[in-house]
């Protein structure tokens, strides 16, 4: 059975965006935050809703897919150091919660952050990549895969940007004693199978 996902569209969750987006980019300038912390929620308001990431009210786990946390881009015309037009990477990962006890759901946001660099090849200092947010039920079970474009400009003469991306307000039920440890949530790049055959061949090189 597929579990149809909503996104909330509450004129209070809007008003909360960029307040999330700021609160999440403090909590992934801490140190020592590991991959799958889970961060105290905003409450929405409303007597139903109940504050995440507790020992009580768990948040879904959130982390980077191995293989997909790097991407290559090549010009098309080899696949040698001169031919890259970009580099990028993921960085942590983090996800706060709300519960709803009415409707037995969980509202969640999450934020990851990279860092991307031009290549030689490079024509352009604006580039963008896909991201995903896969949504899993435990055991490997697939509830929705997402696509997410992120722009990167590099101003000046920069070659090595910062990125940060966002979602909220993903919704996903539970029931019973279950909580939000049924579900798991994969970021990463959406490789093509080139790149993805590349990454598996080619060790990886951090950006510095």
């Amino acid at each position: 059975m597929t579990i149809q996902l909503r996104t909330a569209t509450s004129l209070m969750a809007r008003r909360n965006r960029f307040a999330m987006a700021g609160m999440l980019m403090s909590a992934l300038a801490l140190t020592g935050c590991t991959s799958e912390q889970a961060f105290s929620a905003i409450g929405l308001g409303g007597s139903t809703t109940e504050e995440g990431g507790t020992a009580d009210r768990p948040c879904p786990t959130v982390g980077v897919l191995a293989e997909t946390d790097h991407i290559t881009v090549f010009n098309g015309r080899g696949n040698d150091l001169t031919d890259v037009v970009l580099r990028a990477e993921t960085g942590k990962a983090v996800t706060q919660c709300t519960y709803n006890l009415t409707d037995s759901t969980i509202s969640f946001d999450i934020a990851f952050d990279g860092l991307a660099e031009l290549g030689p090849a490079a024509t352009s200092r604006t580039q963008t990549v896909t991201t995903y947010v896969a949504v899993m039920r435990r055991f490997g079970k697939k509830v929705k895969k997402q696509l997410y474009e992120v722009p990167l400009v590099f101003d000046g003469n920069t070659r090595r940007i910062q990125f940060l991306k966002t979602v909220d307000g993903t919704v996903v039920p539970y029931g019973g004693d279950a909580d939000g440890r049924i579900y798991e949530i994969l970021v990463g790049f959406q490789l093509t199978p080139e790149q993805l055959a590349y990454n598996r061949r080619v060790p990886r090189v951090p950006i510095r």
